[in-house]
């Protein structure tokens, strides 16, 4: 489930509370359920484009690793468009009671968001960052806010900031996206690195990317854009399977640097137990070499 299960954790981050007189607007009348939207295919491209625009922006403005804001969207609220062969962060995003819903535009999300609440749904993650609703009551002013991708993001980069000024090292803020239970924390970490890892490279491969227009055209597409037939992608399940083995492959890693810390840490703790028993035994002998003498200048 693409959620920000870490701010059902955390709550609210300090100092991004809005004014009151900005409450989130009251749910409107209950709507038909709207057409199951699984795998539909991506109809506008500018949609597509949004996220990744805004997450690039955050990026560079509150100093946050190339591409780390960009692939926490991707494993929120990622769809794949088949004929780009691409990832993308979809802006109308909604997952509630279990399911991620792909929404076909701003206004279409905005009503099965008021739909959900009417029925008494709160636990709502939404928009390119997949913000939770319920968690941060205060995070937007109202729901057009909430997913205006701009805002929504800018929200995201925020409080993944706030997370990092608690946390030794970016990877752990953005696993505490997710979730700060250690379980939960580890399987989001390995999935986002694989994602980073993946963002990085390509855009290593193709040169740095660049916004053009103020319509967000992104010369190369800003998404996690994978390989071609003619170098061996074949279809989604291939590279579902490259990215679960990089995966693994990453997680194989961490365990091995976990057991060499291990490893190191023993041996210094032996090393330690060793000084500290060879000074004990050094100032044993100076105190019983000292009492000698004291008995000695009595006799």
């Amino acid at each position: 489930m693409r959620a920000i299960g870490f701010m059902r954790v955390l709550g609210v981050a300090a100092g991004l509370t809005l004014p009151a007189s900005l409450a989130l607007a009251a749910p409107s009348a209950p709507e038909p359920e709207p057409k199951t939207l699984a795998t539909p295919r991506l109809t506008h491209a500018e949609d597509s484009l949004v996220c990744g625009a805004e997450t690039q922006r955050q990026e560079q403005a509150m100093a946050i690793p190339d591409r780390l804001l960009h692939a926490i969207s991707l494993v929120e609220s990622g769809r794949w468009d088949s004929d780009r062969r691409a990832s993308f962060a979809w802006p109308w995003t909604v997952t509630a009671e279990g399911e991620g819903r792909f929404l076909p535009s701003k206004s279409a999300a905005v009503a099965e968001v008021s739909r959900l609440k009417a029925k008494g749904v709160t636990n709502i993650d939404v928009g390119c960052m997949q913000v939770n609703l319920q968690a941060h009551p205060d995070a937007f002013g109202n729901l057009d806010l909430a997913f205006d991708p701009a805002t929504n993001v800018a929200y995201g980069a925020r409080f993944l900031t706030e997370l990092r000024a608690g946390t030794p090292d970016w990877e752990t803020a953005a696993a505490y996206y997710h979730s700060q239970t250690p379980a939960l924390a580890a399987g989001y970490k390995t999935k986002l690195i694989a994602a980073w890892n993946a963002a990085r490279s390509r855009a290593d491969d193709r040169g740095s990317t660049t916004i053009a227009t103020a319509e967000f055209e992104i010369e190369p597409p800003i998404g996690m854009v994978l390989p071609t037939p003619a170098q061996g992608a074949q279809s989604p399940d291939q590279v579902l399977a490259e990215v679960t083995a990089t995966a693994k492959a990453a997680a194989a890693q961490t365990q091995a640097e976990q057991r060499a810390t291990l490893t190191r840490t023993l041996a210094e703790r032996a090393e330690a137990k060793r000084i500290a028993e060879a000074y004990r035994k050094a100032r044993l002998a100076e105190y019983r070499a000292h009492k000698l003498q004291m008995t000695d200048a009595r006799g």
